[in-house]
């Protein structure tokens, strides 16, 4: 297993070099030798293999998304933590793989039952380490950024500066939280920016500027959505602009088309709250595509609020 360790911290590239559906997960060991705890579970079958042969505690998760959960059925004596948005969605996916409602084929129900909520922007002891989850929605509700002050270490997750661009396309995703959580991390005093996929570990001294090319490709989305919209064109023919992905995917799989459809759904809502009147154009993309307007943004309320509840084996400092 190829791993780059930072003190206590071992961080575990995913398969496919961590692109989806993988993504890279961090081990803390004890430093007195007592078990360890883990940062995401998703990083395919060899990941999960010498994992199962490492003496693990609890498995933290970012957020609720399969890439970041997939492994933790294997894990059914480690206790599992998810953040206040995601507890409910989580522990829905695991009675659904209990039951079989799923017919077991659906890999987002491939979960294990989250037994604790953790809070965000506290310090947690995770095997006598100690990390803050900084809450980053945008990517989702829920989603959160780990950092590790003592090791300068801050985990981006899916800020995760590929050419491809920023993802939020999910109900619970917005674009305007996004940037404003990805510009968050810039204020944290990090040393090592970690990525959940493909490019892994940026160093302090360029993570600003590689952040700044990544978030352009949020405007260049819109601008090619303004231009296509100035031309004329229908929403019926907006996802063929090759807005977020080319058209020539589109038939790879049906994914694609749904983040097309939900990613430009999502710039035109912005662009109406920006001031442009384009209300009635949305609906009737929305209508073109069989969205629901209302789902198009869809958000929760968070299930708990605090320190972790009593009883749990999570030390907070």
């Amino acid at each position: 297993m190829n791993y780059e360790k930072i003190g206590p911290v071992e961080i575990i590239p995913g398969e496919s070099q961590s692109r989806s559906p993988f993504s890279t997960s961090l081990l803390i060991r004890d430093k007195s030798g007592g078990e360890s705890t883990l940062i995401d579970c998703g990083g395919g079958p060899s990941v999960f293999a010498y994992l199962q042969q490492q003496s693990i505690r609890q498995i933290f998760l970012t957020h609720f998304h399969p890439d970041h959960t997939s492994g933790t059925p294997l894990f059914d004596q480690t206790q599992i933590l998810i953040n206040p948005y995601d507890y409910t969605r989580l522990l829905q996916f695991a009675e659904m793989r209990k039951t079989g409602a799923s017919g077991g084929t659906d890999a987002r129900k491939a979960v294990g039952t989250p037994q604790l909520i953790y809070p965000y922007e506290q310090e947690i002891s995770m095997s006598g380490t100690t990390v803050i989850m900084l809450h980053a929605p945008g990517h989702s509700e829920g989603f959160c950024c780990p950092y590790i002050p003592e090791h300068g270490i801050l985990m981006i997750g899916d800020i995760d500066l590929t050419s491809f661009g920023p993802w939020y396309f999910g109900p619970d995703s917005d674009i305007d939280q996004f940037i404003a959580s990805a510009r968050m991390t810039l204020e944290v005093d990090a040393k090592y920016f970690l990525t959940s996929h493909q490019k892994g570990m940026v160093l302090r001294e360029e993570y600003p500027r590689k952040l700044e090319q990544y978030l352009e490709i949020i405007e260049r989305r819109e601008e090619r959505i303004k231009q296509a919209i100035k031309k004329g064109c229908s929403p019926a023919e907006l996802i063929l602009q090759d807005v977020i992905y080319f058209r020539k995917d589109h038939g790879q799989a049906a994914f694609i088309v749904r983040n097309e459809q939900m990613g430009i759904a999502k710039h035109l809502k912005r662009m109406i709250r920006k001031g442009e009147p384009l209300g009635d154009y949305f609906l009737e993309y929305a209508m073109a595509h069989k969205l629901n307007p209302e789902h198009v943004d869809q958000f929760t309320r968070p299930a708990f609020v605090g320190a972790a509840k009593a009883g749990s084996e999570t030390k907070m400092n």
